[in-house]
């Protein structure tokens, strides 16, 4: 695979993962969804593709997410460089979060998972369903 990178060789995803024998910490992909594959980050991104927003707008939109945890997931997302906070010096203090060209990198992959989702929104209803019900 090094040899694919050293030389930017596009492979096909499907043959490029059966290239890859072990997914331990070292591996890019474990690396990669470390990053963002938690509960709300992927719903944060989402919300911040659309544009920039106050911590209010993201609030409203990406339902269920707790005061804490967003305040917590757009820090890490600073922290990872994905995300800009601007402060305003207004009383009170206006803050705006801004996706960097890190984070809308994403936009893409996002857009795959996203058609994935539609394209199989049957399926995956159901499983959502049988899921709230063991609850």
């Amino acid at each position: 695979m090094e040899a694919f990178k050293k030389n930017k060789i596009k492979i096909p995803f499907e043959e490029s993962v059966t290239l890859k024998k072990v997914f331990d910490e070292d591996c890019i992909l474990h690396r990669s969804f470390s990053l963002i594959a938690d509960k709300w980050t992927l719903l944060i991104i989402m919300s911040l593709l659309q544009g920039t927003k106050r911590n209010s707008e993201i609030q409203r939109q990406v339902q269920g997410i707790t005061p804490k945890m967003l305040a917590q997931t757009l820090k890490t997302l600073l922290k990872y460089g994905m995300v800009e906070r601007k402060v305003f010096p207004e009383v009170p203090p206006r803050v705006e979060y801004t996706l960097t060209a890190f984070g809308r990198s994403l936009s893409e992959p996002l857009s795959l998972l996203f058609d994935w989702s539609l394209d199989w929104e049957d399926e995956l209803n159901k499983i959502y369903s049988k899921k709230k019900r063991r609850k």
